[in-house]
């Protein structure tokens, strides 16, 4: 425990985020364990549609896999053995909206039993989340603040994909110059969650990235043919029409609630919007944020604060994000670490860095108990602290102009 509190308020560290984070993220696990070991939580729920789907693949159907009552016969199948408990998953089915090159993932997934299944595929993904995490700022306070935020929780419990997706949003900004050709791959990788990417294109452009926008435009390609060849081309069908079933029940007709959307659209129907005025305002704002992100990344402002604000906006951007998609604001903060490194130590910016992240927390933490759209709420705080790191480098940098032209006329 000593080693991995261990920290230098010189280097950025907060030793009272530290503890913080590490005593809540003690909290979760002991929170956690019922579901896994009680039989009445639903630990895994959202992988349960991924393993079925595989074992359907598997089979020779995948593109059935995206017919919501054929993978609920999947799954009735597949988990008689479970006896039910402590995942009944077979009596909460959950649909499976993602393209087809995911089958890539979730069948090889579907060979082990749905229990060891659920471990690896946590194990994987957690892993790929610290590496990038500890890529990012090799330091042990941004371990335990990616580790104890609420919503890497949610979707580790859960099963979901988006460690996965913010992962690969964080890998692809570490290697964007540094390895353009493999920042290109893993943009392609990142189409299996494509909401995930809308920005990154016009970021690419707009910076002139070329060798990273070629990259990806000819691996997606063969990632959608191995995908046609090894699961067949009706899976394209399937998908183009469990895409279609998820935008009309879930964001025009109410089928899924409101608040469980974490975007501005979500917060606009959970307050009573209709369908029209609610998408204009949300494309509206997420122009403007698009925007904002652009100036950014065309202006003199170190790294870490353009990749904190292209990963804080990209919730904003689609309407479809869920709370369990936030870590990826997670990963903006720990960008605003290493921006921040060596300004921790002072009074204001530990006090904008402790408010951020306490707001993000809190927010994640409440949405179970007031269940209403914080999404946004969440992406604004980290922008306000993006703005204000975007303040003190403008007035770092004034400064020294003005100290190079005193020193000029005084030469």
């Amino acid at each position: 425990m000593k080693k991995i509190l261990h920290c230098d308020a010189s280097a950025g560290d907060d030793p009272a985020l530290m503890v913080a984070c590490a005593v809540l993220l003690g909290v979760s696990i002991l929170v956690s364990i019922p579901a896994f070991v009680g039989g009445g939580g639903q630990a895994g729920i959202d992988f349960s549609c991924f393993w079925g789907a595989g074992g359907m693949a598997l089979e020779g159907h995948a593109a059935a896999a995206y017919d919501w009552e054929q993978l609920h016969q999947q799954l009735v199948l597949r988990l008689q053995s479970l006896n039910h408990a402590p995942y009944p998953y077979d009596q909460v089915p959950v649909p499976f909206f993602y393209p087809p090159v995911f089958f890539l993932v979730v069948a090889p997934l579907a060979l082990l039993p749905f229990p060891i299944a659920f471990w690896v595929w946590s194990a994987a993904k957690l892993s790929c989340w610290l590496l990038v995490v500890h890529a990012i700022r090799p330091r042990s306070a941004a371990l335990l603040l990616a580790l104890a935020a609420p919503p890497v929780f949610y979707d580790f419990i859960s099963g979901q994909s988006a460690l996965l997706a913010a992962s690969l949003l964080g890998g692809i900004l570490l290697t964007l110059d540094r390895r353009p050709l493999l920042s290109g791959i893993l943009i392609a990788l990142l189409i299996f969650k494509p909401q995930y990417g809308v920005l990154l294109p016009f970021v690419l452009i707009a910076t002139g990235r070329w060798h990273v926008v070629i990259t990806a435009a000819l691996v997606i390609p063969v990632l959608l043919l191995l995908a046609g060849l090894i699961f067949g081309w009706d899976t394209f069908d399937g998908f183009r029409a469990a895409a279609t079933f998820a935008t009309t029940q879930f964001h025009l007709s109410g089928a899924l609630p409101w608040y469980k959307l974490q975007s501005i659209y979500g917060l606009l129907r959970d307050a009573g919007l209709g369908y029209g005025l609610a998408m204009a305002v949300h494309v509206a704002i997420a122009s403007v944020v698009a925007i904002g992100v652009l100036i950014l990344w065309r202006g003199q402002v170190s790294f870490a604060v353009r990749a904190a604000s292209l990963l804080a906006a990209t919730p904003l951007i689609s309407p479809y994000f869920a709370i369990y998609d936030m870590p990826v604001l997670v990963v903006a903060l720990v960008f605003l670490m290493n921006a921040s490194a060596g300004r921790l130590a002072s009074r204001s910016s530990r006090s904008a860095f402790r408010i951020a992240v306490s707001v993000v927390f809190v927010l994640g933490y409440a949405f179970p108990f007031v269940r209403t759209p914080l999404g946004p709420m969440m992406c604004a705080t980290v922008i306000a602290l993006i703005w204000t790191r975007y303040r003190q480098e403008a007035g770092e940098t004034a400064t020294g102009e003005e100290l190079r032209k005193s020193a000029t006329v005084g030469g």
